[in-house]
């Protein structure tokens, strides 16, 4: 109906009005007809056009990762804290006033060093009237020998009781208990001034002081210094309960290195060995903890110090390693796009290992050659043809 009105104004324009009702039968119905034909074959070729157009698609560019097999070092990193081999609190087992102080404060002593020492007047007072008491007990124990010996002659003469030989034995043997006792005693004084004088169980570095001279020390009780001895340093960290048979793996095999970083981000320049593997794991955190060993010479390492374990081993040759960021997270699985033929889309699942770097090892799912989106994965989709560039060739 349209192009019968665009007709009908044509013919207007040319100049036909009324005449064309009279000759309506004549030329001008057959040059009405071809016109709309040519219309409608212009209006169909404009509608094809289009559909083509829209039909067609522009190809996605993406870059690719080709996978290439290498010897990669892997890297673990695990929380760690540092204590000291030994540590030992000093608390005397006597009491008295401090009266000297013969190691300064952050020195180095050894072992069996005179530290401090405790006022021993009333320890040598004891000491004496142990020494004195066993000096009687024994020789009141050589008097009663010497007359169970007469006894036992004169019994051999029938010129004495028995009952009073009997007694006499026994004098003896309660004298012997008496020395006995006396021995003690005297030991035990001998111990208490000896240890008047406090001295280092081990050697190490001292602390700061906890008491000053002329304080009163309690026996068992008062802290008066620590000792530490850092050389080796154990640092100590934790490992998942998930992990500690790939651990208890790896500690087993050849090449592991393990590291220290500082606080301050530096590396520790000596390296460290595998000490001991706990014995039982933590209810509670459900970790278990590994303990490691390194030199500290220097004293560089304190203990309580925090840091971090970085524990390194290295891959076999043909290990192959993919950029992380072409990794695609599901609930079941893991996968990658690769490029199949034609330059087709294609979903590979895999298996991924450990990380390197901005790299992730990959267990199993790849083969070497093989290419993997890297750039451009939101823009296509499985059984996409694309355009390929390719990042590491």
């Amino acid at each position: 109906m349209i192009n019968l009105i665009r007709i009908r104004s044509y013919l207007k324009s040319k100049g036909f009005h009324n005449s064309c009702r009279v000759a309506r039968s004549g030329r001008i119905l057959p040059m009405m007809l071809a016109l709309t034909l040519i219309i409608m074959a212009s209006c169909s070729n404009k509608s094809k056009h289009a559909k083509g157009m829209a039909g067609m698609k522009m190809k996605a560019t993406v870059i690719a990762y080709t996978v290439t097999p290498s010897k990669y070092i892997v890297e673990q990193h695990f929380p760690a804290t540092l204590a000291a081999n030994t540590i030992v609190q000093i608390r005397p087992d006597v009491s008295g006033y401090l009266e000297a102080v013969h190691a300064k404060d952050g020195s180095w002593v050894t072992r069996g060093q005179i530290l401090y020492d405790i006022d021993k007047s009333r320890f040598q007072a004891a000491y004496n009237q142990a020494t004195a008491n066993l000096q009687q007990a024994k020789a009141d124990l050589a008097q009663k020998q010497r007359d169970y010996k007469r006894y036992l002659d004169l019994q051999k003469h029938d010129a004495i009781a028995e009952q009073l030989v009997d007694q006499q034995g026994t004098n003896v043997k309660v004298a012997q208990a008496n020395v006995a006792a006396d021995e003690a005693a005297l030991n035990s004084s001998a111990t208490n001034l000896n240890h008047s004088e406090v001295r280092a169980s081990i050697s190490g570095k001292i602390g700061i002081a906890q008491v000053k001279l002329g304080d009163i020390i309690n026996s068992g009780q008062t802290l008066v210094n620590t000792i530490v001895n850092d050389n080796p340093m154990y640092v100590d960290f934790n490992v998942p309960q998930n992990d500690i048979e790939e651990f208890t793996n790896k500690s087993r095999e050849a090449g592991l290195t393990y590291l220290l970083r500082m606080p301050d981000g530096t590396m520790y320049s000596q390296k460290g060995k595998l000490l001991m593997i706990n014995n039982m794991v933590d209810a509670n955190s459900g970790t278990i903890t590994i303990r490691l060993e390194f030199p500290n010479a220097n004293h560089i390492l304190q203990s309580g110090m925090s840091a971090a374990v970085v524990i390194q081993h290295a891959t076999s040759g043909n290990a192959l390693a993919i950029p992380t960021n072409a990794l695609i997270q599901t609930l079941n699985e893991t996968s990658v796009y690769t490029i199949g033929a034609g330059n087709v889309v294609e979903t590979t699942p895999i298996t991924p290992g450990d990380i390197v770097d901005s790299l992730t090892v990959v267990n199993d799912g790849l083969r070497a050659g093989d290419k993997v989106v890297v750039n451009g994965i939101v823009n296509v989709a499985p059984g996409d043809t694309v355009n390929v560039k390719t990042e590491n060739e």
